[in-house]
Order: C-alpha cells, then structure tokens, then sequence
C-alpha cells in the first residue's frame, strides 16, 4: 500500500544537494520489513516499543526532514499494523522474500517520484544523527555508492569450534552502518543481477565497483537482541530536557511590509525595527537562546551594527538554530501566542507553522501557532503594535 507524501524539502536536505545546473532528488527508503527472528518475542524488533515511540518511528522523525520523498518498507500482510499506524502522510509498500526484493520495492516507489539519490537504512538503527546521514549524502554527489563505517577497537579473532585460529589485523577492519548512498538507477542494475546480500554495499563489490567509506557513528547502534534494547533505550532516555521563554514587541509602520513568521503577509503596514521588525521569529530566537544559555538577540544582533539593518530575520533565526545545535540540542517543540488585534492567525495559521517548520527544522505538527488579544487594555489593542510570547522545549542530542 502506498501513500502520497508531502514531497516537502528541508533547508538540510537541499544543502546537500549537487551544485550543477540538475539538482538531486533525494528519497530514503527505510527498511522494516524483517521478521526479527535473533530479537525473539512476538513483536518484531522494528515495531518494538523503545523509549516510547515504535523502533522504526525514531528512523521516520530522522529522515522525513532530510529527503524528498521518504518510504517505510513493511512486511507482506497487514499483521504490523497490530503495533503501528504510520503517518497518514507516509508512504509505506510492502516488502519481499529477500533483502533486496524488499529494497527493490523501494526502489521502484523512489523511481516512480522522479528520485535520483537514495538513501538505504535498516529501522532497526534509531539512532542515526543527522550529521552522519550528511556526510554520506555529501559524498554520495562524487561516488555511486557510500556507506558510513566506523573502527574495531576491539582485538578480533577467528575461532574453529571452542578454539582461537588466528587474529586479524584490525587496522583494515571497519563496521559498516546505514544509511547507505547510492545513484538509483545504478543501484537498481547492480541489485537485479545480485544473488543473497546482506546490505546493498555489497552487491556494488560482488560487481567490481567501488564503494566509498564515510565516518560513522558510534551511536549508530543496530537493534539485534534484548541486550541491544537496554543499551539503546538507557541511551535515549539519557539526554535531558530545556525549556526557555521569548517574548517580543513591535510597532506599526506604515511603510514597510509586514513580515511575519518568515512570511511576508503585505506590502505596507509592517512591524519597525532595526530588521524587518518579524516580532515571531524574533521571540522564537530568544525562547531557543534562553533554553540553551546561548545569550539573546539584541546581544548577538545589536541594532548598533549596521550589518544587521533591515535582515531577514529567518537569516537571524536560522544562525540561532545552528548555535543551538553545535551546542548539543535539538528543538522539540514551540509553542507560539501572538499578542494583539492583528494580523488575524487563524486564516494563515497553517502557511506560518510550514514556514516556521523550515526554519528551525522540526515538525509541522511540533509547533502551535495561536492569536491573543490584550481584552481592550493597552495600545496593543488600539492596533498599534503587536507582540508575541514563545515557549520552546530543547532536548539534549545523542550523537
């Protein structure tokens, strides 16, 4: 079963997109359709309960922010939809007998979206960040096929029985991870003429063709057993949790367009100040700076400086947002009132959370835009201004 999906582009996704005059179509195909016989019990392990969420919920909040198009390949049946019920905006398809059979479906479905870089990855890694699935989109705009590695710390024998044969040199040795890169239509060829894989990077060497290494990360743990699940779910559970306030205000000025939330709603009859006065953004910035001990706006942005007269504010907000993240947090939600007789928020209520959706790079249905007067009191309810009140929640990053 397929569904339509959003087709919605982050400003992470399209930074890692080629320069040259085509730009890629980047689509993930998510893995889940195994029986997860090694994990046991009567849940398979990618519809498992881990840290609140199904096991393959965590991939799907990862990527749906990073490609084109995204799709969950499921098992035969709908047996799983016992465990979960994904997104209506989701694209699910179901899988077959062997791994690539499974991802061949997938395949087909990005095919089908006009999608020319793909990323393959096992729902069974929750915990891939961000970081790591850039590094191996980045590379994958030189290289047909990329997968992400990390070192053997570990000394590593080979066994005959209860005895020790031989040990390898670790040195040459790497754990190979997902997501794994590719040129679709080449993986496509290389996948029809493989026999049994265990992940598509190996059918690229089974054909001669080269396969290009990116750093990994440790975090990037594979759910296998319970033993797994107690590490992943004591890791998920560790990071903690900020929460800081942004509260803003502005005037009318009849000449200049009014920006609002990254939007610009009209020409004339905007908000002063020393950027385009955008009084949402501005209170979302302080809110995210607060939470993270970061500083505020009017320290980082002084309207002394000429450099920052008349910005865009989504600019000021995105350079927020980045600072948070190198400082170990994501955004989880935001909670957003706007405080006056206009403009009314209800009518552009779904244009404003999108665009505050691409800004911060979290999910639409994370943020709550809504409207408040002042009850009569004050010049805001004359009109003559409008203010806003933000409450952000941070949560500390694994990566």
């Amino acid at each position: 079963m397929t569904r339509t999906d959003t087709g919605r582009l982050s400003k992470n996704a399209s930074s890692a997109m080629p320069d040259a005059g085509q730009p890629s179509v980047w689509g993930a195909v998510i893995v889940a359709a195994g029986s997860g016989v090694r994990f046991g019990g009567d849940v398979p392990k990618q519809f498992t309960l881990l840290a609140g969420e199904r096991v393959v919920s965590h991939s799907v909040r990862t990527f749906r922010s990073l490609v084109n198009h995204l799709v969950v390949v499921t098992p035969q049946g709908d047996f799983w939809r016992t465990w979960w019920e994904p997104p209506a905006e989701l694209n699910t398809i179901q899988g077959g007998r062997r791994r690539q059979d499974s991802v061949m479906n997938g395949l087909k479905f990005m095919r089908s979206r006009g999608v020319t870089n793909v990323l393959i990855h096992d729902a069974a890694r929750p915990l891939a960040d961000r970081e790591c699935i850039m590094r191996v989109m980045e590379a994958t705009r030189k290289s047909t096929a990329v997968i992400p590695v990390i070192p053997v710390f570990d000394t590593v024998k080979t066994i005959h029985g209860k005895a020790v044969t031989g040990t390898l040199d670790r040195e040459e040795l790497r754990l190979s991870q997902t997501p794994q890169g590719f040129h679709l239509d080449r993986l496509m060829e290389v996948l029809a003429a493989a026999g049994d894989i265990t992940d598509e990077a190996s059918a690229f060497e089974a054909a001669g063709e080269t396969v290009t290494v990116v750093a990994g990360s440790r975090w990037n743990i594979k759910l296998t057993d319970r033993e797994d699940a107690e590490l992943l779910s004591s890791l998920m559970n560790q990071p903690g949790r900020a929460i800081g306030t942004g509260l803003d205000f502005h005037p009318f000025s009849p000449n200049r367009p009014l920006y609002f939330c990254g939007c610009r709603l009209s020409d004339n009859d905007g908000l002063m100040g020393h950027s385009d006065g955008d009084v949402v953004l501005h209170a979302v910035a302080d809110a995210i700076l607060s939470a993270s001990r970061l500083g505020d706006i009017g320290t980082l942005f002084p309207p002394a400086e000429s450099e920052w007269k008349d910005a865009d504010s989504s600019h000021l907000l995105a350079i927020c947002v980045e600072m948070v993240r190198k400082a170990g947090w994501e955004i989880e939600r935001l909670d957003v009132t706007v405080i006056g007789e206009r403009p009314r928020i209800a009518p552009v209520r779904d244009t404003l959370i999108k665009k505050l959706s691409d800004i911060a790079g979290i999910l639409e249905e994370n943020i709550w835009i809504k409207g408040t007067t002042t009850n009569t009191i004050g010049e805001l309810a004359q009109g003559k201004g409008v203010g806003c009140s933000v409450l952000a929640v941070l949560v500390r990053r694994i990566v």
